[in-house]
């Protein structure tokens, strides 16, 4: 219809002036549908001559919207048959979805029916473009170089094509070329090749970010009769950072490249990659396939990812650090090598064999160090465990791990071996083992864990402590430095709905003595505020070794006693019955010096500034030492207040220490009520005070 309007005007006689016009109220050319067209016609010498066209609106572009205002004019238009020929134009108006344009241009009509058109500069997305398009009935190709767009832009235009989430905002530029195929809003097929100069990206819940984020990015995808789009790609990232929480990316630092090829969906919001190849320089390698929804609530839906190398050195702070932050183990850093396989369902892991060599993990807070650890790891959550029993061999379900040292909290562990298996969140030692600590070790019989972190975690646990350096475990803790050693055994310990109980009773071999703890309950312990129960035992403690560990000043003797019904609130006693004395029928030397006595005195209170005053006149203070027969305290605490009582009743109050020989010194406590706070600061300033008097 416009090339038979366009012939109508040339073949017409020529007015005046020598200038033919038209006006059409409707015509329809190569799927295009023009509305209030005008043409306009200037005798050339030699050619057609010059030709101008307007038209309010033009419809059937699909990709871009319907145009208006647009004027076209061809100084120099050829005709020859039914074929046009405009070799220079200029083009204005509003294309669409492509904003304002004066442009200059070239079109050939086709012998097919088609139009073929060249535009020099085209204003797109706040950039610059070279386009070549090809027009055939509502069929459409586009080979466009691209120049500093604007990527928020140029998101606006592809509305179209590409849906976008609310509240998905983008910003930066980019430049490149486009090579396309479609029909009307359909996308065909296309190869793009892009440099990415700075790019800008959130998400609406902050969830996914990325600021100044540079690459390339290669991509060819050709759409099948589904509408799914065959895709084959290369993206390569080597400035700015990304955020997807709670991992941080710093591509500056180390660059990033993915090989992919899979099939995208039609609004490309979805991505099954059949094959991908990603390289996280000096930090990963890992291959595999994958299923990703880029505006769901989880990105990575499906995957099987083999991981041939990880530098855990690079790979912690990267990774793994993020899940760490506000935990003791937030400086972690590490050594060595990492490779295996992973697999994932619905944003978690549902299988990883993990080989680890060679591996060093240290904390700087000290909380935790492993050196010379080897081995590998193989766990399944519950339900592919039970799918894959009887399937295959139970030693695909074994794990071992070795280390040559470790420590936790400054508490040394020596060379060892665990076999184990883990499912979910369940773990179970294969066999028993002996777990060196210090020079001594704890000799594990059972050790079970299911459903760890969750309000149904279960703990069995079964040992003996073989005799440990207690010096040695004090100095790790910030203890004093007991003497003596440690052992006894932790008989059938038990985690169940929130309370760790005892199959038996803890036993301890301690100071020469024993302490035995009874009906051990422990509410909550991995809570807020824990609640521990439990009964004590103290039998036959050398006090000379007891007093020169907390620097008391010296006792000689025995001491044995209980606490009974002991109750503690988030580890602060609230409630117990505690008796302690010289046990009957101790033969040892009972002696006790100057600053034991004066401390013990000032407990009880009374008797504390007259000891005070005897101790530092008259001829008691000639005597390093004295004898006693027993001494005894007791504390029954309810309310704060503690009831306190000694090895008998005095004149006055109660014997603490009870004199025997000559010189006699004997300390008695007159206050039987005492508040417990202000006892804890007392004992707490005699342990704290550096005055010795011997």
């Amino acid at each position: 219809m416009l090339v038979g309007c366009v012939l109508i005007v040339a073949a017409a006689p020529a007015s005046a002036t020598g200038k033919v016009s038209l006006q059409v109220g409707h015509a329809e050319f190569a799927g295009l549908q023009i509305e209030d067209l005008g043409l306009d016609w200037t005798p050339g010498t030699g050619t057609a001559g010059r030709v101008g066209m307007r038209a309010a609106r033009i419809r059937g572009i699909g990709s871009t919207g319907p145009l208006s205002a647009i004027s076209i004019d061809c100084a120099a238009l050829s005709i020859s048959g039914d074929l046009l020929n405009c070799e220079s134009g200029q083009l204005s108006g509003a294309l669409g979805s492509l904003g304002g344009q004066n442009t200059r241009f070239s079109a050939r009509t086709q012998a097919d029916g088609g139009l073929k058109m060249h535009l020099d500069a085209v204003a797109l997305a706040g950039g610059r473009a070279r386009v070549d398009l090809r027009l055939d009935g509502a069929g459409w190709e586009l080979d466009s170089s691209l120049s500093e767009f604007e990527i928020a832009a140029m998101a606006k235009v592809a509305a179209p094509l590409i849906e976008i989430p609310e509240g998905f905002t983008t910003s930066g530029h980019a430049s490149g070329r486009l090579l396309a195929t479609g029909h009307g809003d359909e996308l065909r097929s296309a190869n793009a090749e892009f440099a990415i100069t700075t790019l800008n990206f959130a998400d609406a819940a902050g969830a996914l970010a990325g600021e100044a984020v540079a690459g390339e990015l290669r991509i060819k995808l050709i759409a099948d009769r589904s509408g799914e789009f065959s895709i084959d790609g290369k993206l390569t990232l080597t400035g700015g950072q990304v955020y997807s929480d709670p991992i941080f990316l710093d591509f500056g630092r180390h660059r990033m490249s993915v090989d992919f090829s899979g099939k995208l969906s039609p609004d490309a919001s979805h991505f099954a990659a059949r094959e991908f190849l990603l390289a996280h320089d000096g930090i990963a390698s890992v291959s595999g396939s994958a299923t990703l929804d880029f505006f769901g609530e989880t990105m990575l839906q499906e995957a099987k990812l083999a991981i041939s190398d990880l530098d855990l050195a690079n790979a912690l702070p990267a990774y793994v650090q993020p899940y760490l932050t506000g935990t003791s183990l937030k400086d972690l850093e590490g050594l060595g090598r990492v490779h295996g396989e992973v697999d994932v369902a619905a944003g978690l892991p549902t299988r990883a064999v993990l080989t680890f060599k060679g591996v060093t993990l240290d904390s700087q807070t000290g909380s935790l160090s492993v050196n010379g650890l080897d081995g590998t790891l193989n766990w399944f959550d519950d339900s592919l465990r039970s799918e894959l029993a009887g399937q295959i061999d139970d030693d695909s379900f074994r794990s071992s791990m070795t280390w040559k040292s470790a420590s936790l909290w400054g508490i040394e562990f020596g060379p060892v071996e665990l076999p184990f298996t883990t499912t979910g969140r369940h773990f179970r030692l294969l066999e028993p083992k002996l777990l060196p600590i210090f020079n001594g070790g704890l000799a594990i019989k059972t050790l079970r864990v299911r459903h760890a972190g969750t309000d149904q975690m279960y703990l069995r646990f079964d040992a003996e402590v073989r005799p440990i350096s207690v010096a040695l475990l004090g100095r790790a803790l910030g203890w004093p430095e007991f003497s003596g050693t440690l052992s006894g055994s932790i008989p059938d310990l038990q985690l169940s709905q929130g309370v760790v109980t005892l199959g038996g009773n803890l036993e301890a071999a301690i100071f020469d003595g024993r302490v035995v703890v009874r009906d051990l309950r422990l509410r909550n312990p991995l809570g807020k505020f824990p609640q521990l129960y439990a009964s004590i035992d103290v039998e036959q403690l050398d006090l000379e070794r007891v007093t020169n560990t907390f620097s008391f000043g010296m006792i000689t003797g025995r001491l044995s006693g209980q606490v009974a019904d002991l109750e503690m609130f988030d580890w602060m006693p609230v409630a117990f019955d505690a008796r302690f004395r010289t046990p009957p029928g101790d033969k040892s030397k009972h002696r006790i010096s100057q600053r034991a006595v004066k401390n013990l005195s000032s407990i009880g209170g009374g008797s504390g500034g007259g000891v005070a005053a005897a101790l530092q006149g008259g001829f008691l203070k000639f005597f390093d030492s004295f004898g006693y027969d027993r001494l005894g305290l007791s504390c029954t605490l309810a309310n704060d207040v503690c009831t306190m009582r000694g090895v008998e009743s005095a004149p006055g109050g109660y014997y603490i220490v009870k004199g025997s020989g000559l010189p006699r010194i004997n300390v008695i406590g007159s206050q039987s009520r005492v508040a417990w706070t202000r006892l804890v600061r007392q004992l707490g300033a005699i342990m704290q005070s550096e005055i010795v008097v011997e």
